[in-house]
């Protein structure tokens, strides 16, 4: 067999010399000439910079985290209102010889009364039948759409019925408030009236072990003040029991009972019932040197219209 071919060539050493040895020579691959060398490419980085000009630069509030300070906690009342409002708390109504006339006074009209079954728009106004209004101090009235309250213990101002449908009382508002209502009966202008303030039961629980437990009331008490009674468990009950539960109206709660809720009550004539609701929407709380604050707490509330047995009529 033929060996392959042989290409001759030269061949470099593989050993790199030393850093500074002058000894050894140097072969044509370690020498260059500077006029044989490529163009230097230069470092100008104008053109870059340039591209970069019109890019929109965040600033330094815009990268920053927005931090908001934590909103303070409000401190609530939960003992007992007794002695916010001075004695006696159910002031009776005179008996009237006549008729009540119709007062001159604008009615309420800010807001669309919400009737509660079976009761229609618009409400008749005998002569002689008495209503009340329910002004909540602090809980939740049992009908839907009507406004809650809660009592500040903080020495602040008091503050109307917000985005949650929730009026916030002082004890200095609520004592202010039963002054005013005081003043409007002593007039005898719209009637006559009668005043009760009513505390709620669940806080003479605590001072009475004999007492009703808070939240529970008999089936009497759940109809006396027009709603349906709470049955524990459905599946225990009859059919009839069942349905009569699922078929409550839309403008009635079960939660709580009336009496355990903190609440006001202004007994009037039935036919100044709106004119009564346009003067509690209209009552002012003054506070501050000279009555520098003034706020209307009942203003955008939603009040209960009740009756001679305190059944609800509407809302509004």
């Amino acid at each position: 067999a033929r060996s392959p071919p042989t290409i001759h060539c030269k061949r470099s050493p593989q050993d790199l010399a030393e850093w500074n040895t002058l000894d050894i020579p140097l072969s044509g691959d370690d020498i260059f000439e500077t006029h044989a060398l490529e163009e230097f490419q230069n470092t100008d980085i104008s053109g870059f910079r340039a591209n970069t000009i019109g890019t929109p630069k965040r600033s330094a509030t815009e990268a920053s985290v927005v931090i908001e300070p934590p909103l303070k906690r409000r401190k609530l009342e939960v003992g007992t209102l007794r002695d916010v409002i001075p004695q006696p708390h159910i002031v009776a109504s005179e008996m009237a010889s006549v008729a009540t006339k119709n007062s001159t006074s604008p009615a309420y009209s800010r807001t669309k009364p919400i009737p509660i079954p079976p009761h229609t728009l618009p409400l008749p106004d005998p002569p002689f039948a008495r209503r009340s209004w329910v002004i909540p101090v602090r809980g939740t009235l049992p009908w839907q759409h009507a406004t809650s309250a809660v009592v500040l213990l903080d020495p602040t101002d008091p503050n109307p019925p917000s985005h949650d449908d929730e009026l916030a009382w002082t004890p200095p508002a609520l004592s202010a408030f039963w002054s005013f209502l005081l003043k409007v009966r002593a007039k005898k202008q719209l009637g006559p009236l009668g005043l009760s303030f009513n505390v709620s039961r669940s806080h003479y629980s605590s001072a009475n072990s004999n007492s009703q437990p808070a939240g529970t009331g008999t089936y009497t008490e759940y109809s006396v003040m027009g709603a349906q009674p709470v049955i524990p468990s459905l599946d225990s009950e009859p059919p009839s029991a069942v349905s009569s539960v699922r078929q409550l109206p839309l403008t009635v709660t079960t939660s709580v009972p009336l009496l355990s809720v903190d609440h006001i009550k202004v007994y009037h004539d039935a036919i100044n019932s709106m004119v009564i609701r346009n003067v509690l929407d209209a009552w002012r709380f003054e506070s501050g040197e000279m009555g520098s604050y003034k706020i209307r707490l009942l203003k955008g509330a939603r009040l209960v219209l009740l009756d001679e047995r305190s059944k609800g009529i509407l809302v509004v």
